[in-house]
Order: C-alpha cells, then sequence, then structure tokens
C-alpha cells in the first residue's frame, strides 16, 4: 500500500473507531443470506498492524445454501485489493473480520464473517460464515431458513490447516478445503516451556506462535473489526487464539465466524489484541498475525460451529498466582494469572503456571532441592486443600516437581463423581542448591521410661555425602506392643529423587493433549467410589489420598501391616528426602 493510500486508510480507519466507540450499543444492520448473490462486491474490515482497523475488497463467488456447510450456509467470496497483496494473502488471526455490503440506499450492512481460507494457490479464496447464523449460534439457535439452492459445483468442506485443504482438493477436485482462520499465541512463557507447550496443542491440531515477555498495553474498545482473543489465561501468561470481532450488539460480542475448541456453552475468557505484524507467506499459503493477547475483558459464553458469542464485563476467572524463590542466588519470581473456568483447558494452564517463576529463577536447567506449596480454595469449600512436598534432583530439579498442580485441578475439576469448582490458587516454591536426599541405613527407637514419648534415631546416608544420624519424636503404629515390639522403617514415598544428570536434548517437562483426561482422574473416581459421606467429601477425600506422598518422610509400619497399603502406618517428616533403603528396629517398653 502506499504511504497516501495507508494515511487515508488509517484517517478513515480513526474515525471508524471512534465513531463506531460511541455507538457500541446499537446493533449494525445485517444483511440477509437471502440478499447476498454472486457478483456482490463488500468490504471486509480487519486489523493487521497495531490496534488500527483496515480494509480491502471482496467479491461474492458463490453462496451455499446448505446444512452440510460449516455451521450450515456458507458464503464463497474472492479477497482483493492493495492489502491482500502486501499480506500474501488472507492470514491466520484474520477470522471474525466482519464483511459489509452497501446497498443503494448508502447503508452498509453486515454480511457475515471471514472465517475459513482455502487451498487456492493465491491464499485468496475465503469462506464467509453468514451472519444470521451467528446470531443464531450466540443465541442458542439453529434456524438457517433459507431453502437449499441446487448442489454447488464444488463443495466446502472445513479441515485443519491448509495442507489439509490442498490434498483435498487435490484427491477431491469437486471439494473446496477449508481451514479456520484463527491463530493461537502465547506470550509469557519461557522457552524451556514452549516445546512442551507447542508440543501439547499440535497433539489437538493447533499450531502455536510463542512470542516473549509479556507487554502490558491498554484496554482496545471491542468493535466490529478490531482483534480480539479468546483466552485460556490472562495476565503475567496468556494462552489464547487471535480472531477478529464482527459484530457488536451492546455488551455482547459475536466473532471468529468458526468454533474455538468446540466447547458449546463455554467459560472463557474475552481479551483485546495488538497485532506486531502480518507475516506474508502467500507460497505456503501460512500467512497469519504476529499478534499478541490483551487485557481481559470478559468471557466467552459460547463455542459453536458457527463463531463464539462473548459478554463484556466482569471476568469470572480463577485468580492465580505463583511465587519461586532461588535460596542460593537470593532471586524471586512473581506470577500473577487469571485462568478460564473450563475444567478442560485449566490442568494446561496450571502446568505452566507452576514451573514459570521456577525457571524464571533458576534461569537455566540445574539441580537441588524444591520445596513445593500448593494452596486451592473453591466456593464450596470453608478450608483451602493444601499441598506440601519436597523434591530432590542431581540433574533438574524444577521438571522433578512439575505436575502437582495439574493433578490436583484434574482430579478436582475433571472427575465424575461431583465436579469441584475453583476460585484461586497459590503457589510457592523454594530452591536451593543442595541436594538433600538419602538413604535409610539403620534405625532404632529410644523411649524415656516405660510411659515416655518414643524417639525414632535415624541413620541416614545422603547423597554425596557422609552418614548422619536424625532423632525425630514418633507416635508409634496402633499394632506395636510389649508382644510385637518391632517396627519397619520405610520411605513413605519412592518418587521424589533423580539421580541421574540433566537431559540437556529435551525440554522441561511434557503436557497431555488439549483436554485429555488423565489416568488419575480415573484413580480418583475409584477412591471416591469407596469412600463415604457427601459426593463432595468423597471428591476430597480421594484427592488427599491421591495427594499423600509426602517424599521428606518414612512410614512406620507394625508387624503385619502392609507397605503397599497407603494407609498403613504412622508417617514421620524427615529433613531429607528419603529414597531408598529400609530398616528395622526394636521398640523398648521396660
Amino acid at each position: 500500500m502506499s504511504r497516501p493510500r495507508a494515511l487515508a486508510v488509517c484517517a478513515a480507519t480513526a474515525g471508524l473507531v471512534i465513531g463506531t466507540a460511541a455507538t457500541a450499543a446499537a446493533a449494525e444492520p445485517i444483511l440477509p443470506l437471502s440478499d447476498v448473490t454472486a457478483g456482490m462486491v463488500g468490504e471486509a474490515r480487519t486489523v493487521v498492524r497495531g490496534t488500527d482497523i483496515v480494509t480491502f475488497p471482496v467479491t461474492v463467488i458463490d453462496v451455499q445454501r446448505s446444512a452440510e456447510g460449516p455451521g450450515g450456509s456458507l458464503i464463497l467470496v474472492r479477497a482483493s485489493g492493495p492489502l491482500i497483496d502486501e499480506t500474501g494473502g488472507v492470514a491466520e488471526g484474520m477470522s471474525g473480520s466482519p464483511v459489509y455490503v452497501t446497498g443503494d440506499d448508502g447503508v452498509p450492512r453486515v454480511m457475515g464473517a471471514v472465517a475459513y481460507g482455502s487451498g487456492d494457490q493465491a491464499n485468496v479464496i475465503v469462506g464467509v460464515t453468514p451472519i444470521e447464523q451467528m446470531l443464531d449460534s450466540g443465541s442458542g439457535l439453529r434456524a438457517n431458513a433459507v431453502a437449499p439452492a441446487a448442489a454447488p459445483v464444488r463443495r466446502a468442506v472445513v479441515v485443519r490447516s491448509r495442507a489439509a485443504a490442498r490434498a483435498l482438493e487435490a484427491r477431491r477436485p469437486d471439494r473446496i478445503g477449508l481451514y479456520p482462520l484463527a491463530r493461537w499465541t502465547a506470550a509469557g512463557v519461557s522457552r524451556p516451556l514452549v516445546g512442551p507447550l507447542t508440543a501439547s496443542l499440535a497433539r489437538s491440531g493447533i499450531r502455536l506462535t510463542s512470542l516473549g515477555p509479556r507487554t502490558p498495553r491498554p484496554a482496545v474498545t471491542l468493535v466490529p473489526g478490531a482483534s480480539m482473543t479468546v483466552l485460556l489465561s490472562g495476565g503475567d501468561l496468556v494462552i489464547g487464539a487471535v480472531g477478529t470481532v464482527t459484530y457488536v450488539d451492546g455488551a455482547t460480542v459475536l466473532g471468529f465466524g468458526h468454533p474455538f475448541l468446540n466447547a458449546g456453552r463455554a467459560r472463557f475468557l474475552l481479551g483485546d489484541g495488538y497485532v506486531y505484524q502480518t507475516i506474508a507467506a502467500p507460497i505456503t499459503g501460512s500467512s497469519y498475525k504476529l499478534a499478541e493477547p490483551g487485557t481481559i475483558q470478559g468471557m466467552i459464553t459460547a463455542d459453536r460451529a458457527d463463531g463464539i458469542t462473548a459478554r463484556r464485563g466482569a471476568a469470572d476467572g480463577i485468580t492465580a498466582v505463583a511465587t519461586a524463590t532461588d535460596a542460593a542466588r537470593g532471586t524471586e519470581s512473581t506470577v500473577r494469572t487469571t485462568i478460564a473456568p473450563d475444567e478442560r483447558t485449566v490442568p494446561l494452564v496450571a502446568g505452566l503456571l507452576q514451573d514459570e517463576p521456577a525457571i524464571r529463577v533458576r534461569d537455566g536447567v540445574a539441580g537441588g532441592t524444591l520445596t513445593l506449596r500448593i494452596a486451592i480454595t473453591s466456593p464450596d469449600l470453608r478450608t483451602p486443600i493444601v499441598y506440601r512436598n519436597v523434591y530432590a534432583s542431581a540433574g533438574d530439579v524444577v521438571s522433578m516437581a512439575s505436575g502437582q498442580l495439574p493433578r490436583m485441578l484434574s482430579v478436582l475439576m475433571q472427575n465424575g463423581v461431583r465436579p469441584v469448582p475453583v476460585s484461586s490458587i497459590s503457589v510457592t516454591q523454594r530452591l536451593e542448591t543442595r541436594v538433600r536426599a538419602a538413604r535409610i541405613l539403620g534405625a532404632s527407637v529410644r523411649r524415656q521410661g516405660a510411659s515416655g514419648r518414643p524417639t525414632l534415631v535415624l541413620r541416614l546416608q545422603p547423597w554425596r555425602s557422609s552418614p548422619r544420624i536424625v532423632t525425630v519424636p514418633v507416635r508409634l503404629p496402633a499394632g506395636v506392643s510389649a508382644s510385637s515390639p518391632t517396627i519397619r522403617v520405610i520411605p513413605e514415598s519412592q518418587g521424589g529423587f533423580d539421580p541421574f544428570p540433566a537431559d540437556l536434548s529435551q525440554s522441561l517437562g511434557g503436557s497431555a493433549a488439549l483436554g485429555a483426561r488423565p489416568a488419575v482422574v480415573q484413580r480418583a473416581e475409584r477412591l471416591a467410589a469407596r469412600a463415604t459421606g457427601t459426593r463432595l467429601t468423597r471428591v476430597v477425600s480421594s484427592l488427599a489420598r491421591i495427594t499423600d506422598d509426602r517424599n521428606d518422610a518414612v512410614r512406620l509400619l507394625a508387624p503385619g501391616e502392609d507397605a503397599d497399603d497407603p494407609d498403613a502406618g504412622v508417617s514421620v517428616p524427615v529433613p531429607y528426602v528419603v529414597y531408598g533403603g529400609r530398616a528395622t528396629a526394636r521398640v523398648p517398653f521396660r
């Protein structure tokens, strides 16, 4: 675009934004699908850089009135003009861009939303979702009353990517492959976490663009043509898909023209966005907006075939804060974010929330000891659920502790007994360079008099250090008596120590596919089925059983008690992660 033309567009756009923002409560007139005909010329609005709205012309190629299209009927158009030449065709992130047709009365009417790219060589054939369908979808209806026309020469079929669209068209010349034009983006995620996050989303067919540190920006008014984002989280840690606002009616906002995750009724976060640049890649057909999700402005209430529906206002998200401290370096990092309360996506974000501050404060892969504390509050519970544990590793201690918060949230929110809502999350981690891990070498019990409290004397072999003696007061297991005066001492949990050096060829951690139901949820359901009390009590009880895995403790077993029974014996905290060994001790009763 030439500079004079660009300035003219920006000037016109500035007036458009101001004028539209002032009348945001008044919905714009729409063009019924029955009035759309081939050859009709319209104008699409979108953002290709910053927050300024620009336009490009489109020409209607075909109107496919059929229930077989994406969500129903579909309008095929050809995009053109200097802007499209500059962006290398339609770009991911343009989905939702409203298309206006101006009638003889001079009134621009909304025809629909740019939603799908296709496999054409020039990357300019676009699928537009009719605005009537988006309005119906937003209200939970499906009212495409237009009688189906004669079958088109080429039927549109939705696929995941442009590569799949081109493969379909090569295989079936009578088909047009269409793929959604939203673009997933993450910001504020450290490099070691980007690989696992990208791999997790890829298993769900989602391509991710990862940006650097989070950049706070002023909120942008959500008007038709402005950038919008559907967020899994917002704040210091943002993950979501970038698209465009199609239609605004008071507090209601429609966008995308295609589904986000096909969630139906949804509870994701609504945000604005900032476009750094639109990357042109016409040869590969993978042009996309390099954009950062912005300020949270409300909630996504519906995620259906014809687009997403949102409501501006207060965001009903999970307040989360995670802090990590490196005792040796004297550094501290805190991450504050708001997580969308969707049970399918919370664990994915929670894994990043737990690991991100620890990665930042450690500034690299290193061994040592990590003390973890997690507190989860729920409006259904009087007191928070608190989890504490200690991990030690000769290689990467952050990876060793990773995954505990997602595990807990999966049990609470994804179980089939009684989902427990979460209102806030707090994570605290303390890292030290010393590897506080040890094996049990021997044990004895001292007792002061017949009624005195017994004391456990443990002989431990610390990792790469000399043997140490640890003395702690204990409560004896119920089965220990003068007639059965022996106890067995074993590690409470043997999964808290990794003796191997860090594998520098691997990225930290790992995530399940988006929305995957972990095996730990099934285990929680089995435990809840055997518990007593209300459904809520049984779920909380099952979580307590699953998280009863203190690594910095030993277990005292009475004669005959089964070491595989997690309820057997007495747990005794010690100042080391106990990873192996066992001993038998005789208890004096005289």
